[in-house]
């Protein structure tokens, strides 16, 4: 049996966090990283690109496949991990090996939800989280006119625009009342909707998709889907973009869970010896001061190296995050962040809008909690940050949502007492979200 100092499950952007930190600490220790994919790790949110743009797995690959042998590491691709026989310290593996460990990571991410409809498992019909549903769903585009995308949040839309960018006419079914309703307020879907809807594509929400149909009984393929009000929209394809869950089956019985695994500031679980990172763990929302389970890009880099360095015997807190986007849909870039949905009860909300889009952010006692732009999103990178600091804003908050608002207009005090030392960050920060970045604060790869 192989014996390793570090396990690692998972290889995208926790996992690869964790590894990298752990080698920073610790160069020689044994490092196993473990992925149920073939491929490096990858830029999930690229996906969309192979599908309009063509774009290949090696334009998305976050490390070349000789990463992981100039750094010491072994990683085993196409490998899943099964089951965690802890007083063995062993994890087991599908196709029956095991190895053993003295510290194992959790980054297993999330799996796409799919929803209990009537004809689901047709031939024709995807999900859209991997690289593989991407490919999936370009091999059969030749045979594609009409696509229906089963929910209008953040993974549905990303498709959406992809396939219009092949000149596929889509269909966008959303059971709310708007698109992107956890992750933008009601005037920033308005704007939104009215985007998807001048590239061609067609949006239908408070509908449900009841079942997905066949030309006959015995068909295995998709010509179309039935709404709960009987509408039957005629289609080739249907991707599911409902939302996404932990993927928390390996930890079972092991681990301490509520939505997701239980962890301290150090990402360590209440099991000795076990850790956790990114969309699998539940974590702290600073803006909305809760534990919640916050699958985005850049709380799993953060956490993961939290997870590393603690691993390796260097623990550091980690500082949590929130809910946060940074997308271009449909040629409009959006950026949200913490609280978009504010209560006038609790909440003070600057505004403004004009030609160059709409901008909101969200105040608690002076201290920003959330932030919603559409279009010019330039300056997101510094609200962000002030908002990550927990920085009190109450005497210039007007200043927040000017037209001339910048780095320079923050007030001396801030610059002396937190930011001069962060100012290229900051700038960085900036730039990185008014790009499309996915992650704010540590520099990941252009979308």
């Amino acid at each position: 049996m192989n014996t390793y100092e570090y396990v690692i499950v998972g290889n995208s952007a926790g996992g690869l966090s964790a590894a990298r930190e752990i080698r920073t600490i610790d160069q020689s220790g044994g490092l196993l990283i473990l992925s149920d994919e073939q491929y490096p790790a990858y830029s999930r949110p690229l996906i969309a690109k192979h599908i309009s743009h063509t774009k290949t797995i090696e334009a998305m690959e976050l490390v070349p496949r000789e990463f992981y042998v100039d750094s010491h590491m072994e990683w085993w691709p196409g490998t899943r991990a099964v089951r965690i026989d802890y007083p063995e310290r062993t994890v087991l593996l599908h196709d029956g090996r095991c190895v053993h460990w003295n510290s194992l990571l959790l980054a297993t991410g999330s799996s796409p939800i799919v929803p209990p409809i009537e004809g689901v498992t047709r031939q024709g019909v995807h999900t859209f989280t991997t690289y593989c549903d991407a490919e999936s769903i370009t091999r059969q585009l030749p045979s594609v006119r009409h696509v229906v995308v089963i929910g209008g949040g953040f993974i549905g839309l990303s498709a959406a625009d992809a396939l219009r960018h092949r000149e596929v006419d889509v269909t966008i079914v959303e059971m709310q009342s708007r698109v992107l309703s956890t992750m933008v307020d009601e005037e920033g879907s308005t704007r939104i909707e009215e985007a998807v809807r001048a590239s061609g594509a067609d949006v239908i929400t408070g509908r449900r998709v009841v079942s997905i149909n066949g030309d006959h009984p015995e068909s295995s393929s998709v010509s179309s889907v039935t709404l709960d009000d009987r509408t039957r929209l005629q289609c080739e394809m249907v991707i599911l973009a409902v939302g996404v869950r932990p993927r928390t089956e390996l930890a079972e019985g092991v681990v301490p869970m509520k939505q997701g695994i239980l962890v301290d500031e150090f990402m360590r679980t209440a099991t000795p010896g076990i850790y956790a990172c990114g969309d699998v763990c539940q974590t702290r929302d600073f803006a909305r001061d809760a534990d919640a389970v916050l699958p985005v890009w850049p709380n799993a880099v953060a956490g993961g190296a939290v997870a590393g360095a603690t691993m390796a015997g260097m623990p550091r807190s980690y500082e949590g995050s929130t809910t946060m986007n940074a997308v271009p849909y449909f040629g409009l870039s959006v950026v949200s962040a913490g609280v978009v949905e504010h209560d006038p009860a609790l909440h003070d909300v600057l505004t403004r809008r004009d030609s160059t889009g709409y901008t909101k952010v969200v105040l608690k006692e002076g201290v920003i909690v959330g932030m919603v732009s559409v279009g010019d999103t330039s300056r997101c990178g510094i609200v962000y940050h002030l908002m990550k600091r927990k920085a009190n804003v109450d005497n210039w908050k007007d200043m927040l949502v000017r037209e001339d608002f910048g780095i320079l207009s923050l007030p001396d005090s801030l610059w002396r007492d937190q930011l001069t030392p962060l100012d290229g960050r900051l700038r960085d920060e900036t730039d990185n979200v008014a790009n499309g970045i996915v992650n704010l604060t540590t520099g990941a790869k252009r979308w």
